[in-house]
């Protein structure tokens, strides 16, 4: 009985050693097989996804650094609303990006305005200020005089505002001398800066100082390159819409002016397939400011 029960332990004892040598093995093993299963699907995502990422980063690599550059810009407004409704009316209809200068104190200035913004132009008041030799022209009402105190003009600036509706910007009629004045300038661009409006000079002075004091006042604004009608010829007109298209070649973007009169409309409906042709974008004028 003592034998076998001897025998029995010394059995027992034998096979724990083999486990006690074996199981580290089978372990060691285990967890090797385990953690081997468990990184290998995550590192061969992360192989899939840099392989189908690559491919998209480099096409917008391509892509970015081979893309065209943006065309030209030329923007064309329209002086003078506020006179003569069937002249206005005959601007109306290009198809194109148009913006609209109406004269405040006019007797249809507030229907131009709604008839250009319902048509999907831009709007901006066309602001009467003192020329050169004043007494040779039939000021409008309510022009900005350089004699005039800085109350005075914020006052005409902000009943001029509140007459026109969905102003967008200003640009001077006429204004060669009020233009080159830096107390009217000043003030203008304080209200201007204050309403967060755009200027355009319509550069009636080569003296002007409209442009310099916009950047000061920190003022969007932008300058007339060329009245585009100043003859009434048809053909002149072309001419001198085709000198801008240049213009904006050259430096990317221009401004011309025109006024509503027949010709100026039937050269500019005649010009817009020439101007697309060119690969000319007609933009508003609060595309070309800066």
């Amino acid at each position: 009985m003592g034998q076998a029960k001897k025998k029995t332990w010394g059995g027992r004892g034998k096979i724990r050693r083999v486990a006690f040598f074996v199981f580290p093995f089978v372990l060691v093993l285990f967890l090797g097989v385990f953690f081997s299963q468990r990184m290998t699907p995550p590192e061969k995502k992360s192989d899939l996804q840099i392989s189908s990422s690559s491919p998209i980063s480099t096409v917008e690599k391509i892509k970015e650094e081979g893309s065209p550059p943006p065309l030209p810009r030329l923007a064309l407004i329209i002086d003078d609303g506020g006179y003569d409704p069937e002249a206005f009316k005959g601007m109306m209809g290009m198809g194109k990006p148009m913006t609209f200068a109406i004269l405040p104190n006019t007797p249809h200035g507030r229907e131009a305005a709604l008839m250009a913004h319902q048509n999907g132009s831009e709007v901006i008041l066309h602001l009467p200020m003192e020329p050169k030799e004043g007494e040779q022209y039939s000021l409008e009402k309510d022009t900005v005089l350089t004699g005039m105190g800085v109350e005075q003009i914020q006052k005409i600036l902000q009943d001029d505002l509140k007459q026109i509706p969905y102003v967008r910007g200003v640009n001077t009629h006429m204004g060669s001398k009020a233009t080159e004045d830096p107390k009217v300038m000043q003030v203008l661009m304080d209200v201007l800066r204050k309403e967060r409006l755009y200027f355009i000079d319509s550069h009636t002075s080569p003296r002007t100082l409209g442009p310099e004091m916009a950047r000061r006042a920190g003022v969007a604004h932008a300058q007339n390159y060329k009245f585009i009608d100043y003859e009434k010829d048809k053909e002149t007109i072309k001419e001198t819409i085709r000198s801008a298209m240049r213009k904006a070649k050259r430096e990317g973007k221009a401004v011309a002016i025109g006024h509503p009169h027949p010709l100026t409309a039937q050269a500019i409906k005649e010009m817009i397939p020439e101007i697309e042709r060119g690969r000319i974008r007609l933009v508003f004028a609060s595309e070309v400011v800066g």
